[in-house]
């Protein structure tokens, strides 16, 4: 399950929590929502997450394009719930958490349940479109990592180019969004942490962002700007990005590696009555030089290939909206693309993976959907995969 620090912020404005004249804006949605009043809302406590349900054919493992053929018929997470309480400490200092519960019903080494915290974050709002945060939290990388979620992901399965670039790290940031004329900007900076690098044989060059306490003196930094030029707010573009100057751990040749990523999204909908269309793409990237080693250390070894990742998706959907058929005015169809590229001679790597989904949704209600996905995985020198998606979800 992914996290985002923006979005639930800006639940804590709609649901009274938090009522601030404050922009908070974004193309995923059908509707905005601006707060009119300068005073703190009533509500103390929000209790917001999903549960949801799953049954997948085959999990693809994106490293190298191949199907990973299960015991039992489930996907990943065929059972589960995510939860992510809201409490308001004071009119200006809030906290955010959120953890999640997975279960699998088989049985044997295919069953149990699995608990993850996800993200612990304080808020502090300073003034209009300006608030301060602090804690593990995952920042903003493009549109897929920093505002759709398992919910607002209308192609159901993940696209296989997202995930390499910023995870959740432990930092200090800034956010927020200001009107500019018509437009809008969104905005967030922080320092952090900073990723890990791993030098192991099976993993070397690729980064660990699971440590919550950093692994040598230096700080990584990075930020995003999202701009909203139509006063409809019906197209959203950003650009994001991170720089770690080091990256490996302190007293080893590794110390001194870099490691940089950047996003940059699309996110637009409008209706041509009665034809909703939305469109989403993004492109990110992340980049590690290559390592100086020691070679008298064969404990510290990375091997010399150029480490650099890239991944882009672009998908489109269409619906009814204004259909008079209650039915067709809730389906909705998507079709997207993707690929994944690896570093060819990386201990993890390979060939270019690509990437062609075929989604079909039905919104039951407008926080319930159930999606149906096929994805079609085609990889050079690797024979073509299909997966089979069904989800159910619930939004609360």
């Amino acid at each position: 399950m992914k996290t985002k620090v923006t979005n639930r912020f800006a639940a804590l404005m709609m649901a009274g929590m938090l009522v601030i004249p404050s922009v908070y804006l974004s193309a995923q949605t059908d509707s905005t929502y601006v707060p009119n009043s300068p005073q703190g809302g009533g509500e103390k406590f929000l209790l917001a997450g999903e549960v949801f349900t799953s049954y997948q054919s085959n999990k693809i493992a994106a490293f190298n394009g191949l199907p990973e053929m299960r015991n039992n018929s489930f996907g990943t997470d065929p059972l589960g719930v995510m939860v992510m309480p809201l409490v308001k400490l004071t009119d200006r200092l809030f906290l955010d958490v959120q953890f999640g519960i997975t279960a699998n019903p088989g049985v044997g080494a295919g069953g149990g349940a699995t608990a993850s915290f996800n993200e612990a974050i304080i808020y502090y709002h300073v003034a209009n479109g300006v608030n301060l945060f602090a804690g593990n939290f995952q920042p903003r990388v493009g549109l897929y990592e920093g505002i759709l979620d398992d919910f607002t992901n209308r192609y159901c399965s993940d696209p296989v180019g997202m995930g390499i670039s910023a995870g959740t790290q432990s930092g200090v940031g800034i956010q927020g969004g200001f009107q500019a004329g018509y437009s809008k900007v969104l905005y967030q900076f922080y320092v952090v942490n900073g990723p890990r690098l791993l030098t192991d044989s099976a993993n070397a060059g690729l980064m660990d962002y699971s440590n919550y306490t950093d692994n040598n003196e230096g700080k990584a930094f990075g930020g995003e700007i999202g701009l909203l030029p139509f006063s409809n707010s019906s197209l959203e573009i950003g650009v994001s990005g991170q720089y770690a100057p080091t990256t490996g751990d302190a007293g080893t040749p590794f110390e001194k590696i870099n490691n940089s990523t950047m996003a940059a999204y699309l996110n637009y909908y409008h209706t041509f009555n009665p034809l909703m269309i939305r469109v989403q793409g993004q492109y990110e990237y992340t980049n590690t030089p290559n390592a100086k080693a020691n070679p008298s250390d064969s404990a510290n070894l990375l091997p010399n290939f150029t480490n650099k990742l890239t991944g882009w998706y672009a998908g489109a959907t269409f619906r009814l909206s204004g259909s008079s058929n209650r039915f067709l005015s809730n389906l909705e169809l998507g079709a997207r693309l993707g690929q994944l590229t690896l570093p060819t001679d990386a201990p993890w790597g390979g060939q270019p993976l690509n990437q062609t989904t075929v989604c079909l949704t039905y919104w039951y209600t407008w926080k319930t959907p159930i999606n149906l996905a096929y994805d079609i995985y085609t990889q050079s020198g690797m024979p073509t995969a299909t997966s089979i998606t069904l989800r159910g979800m619930w939004f609360f």
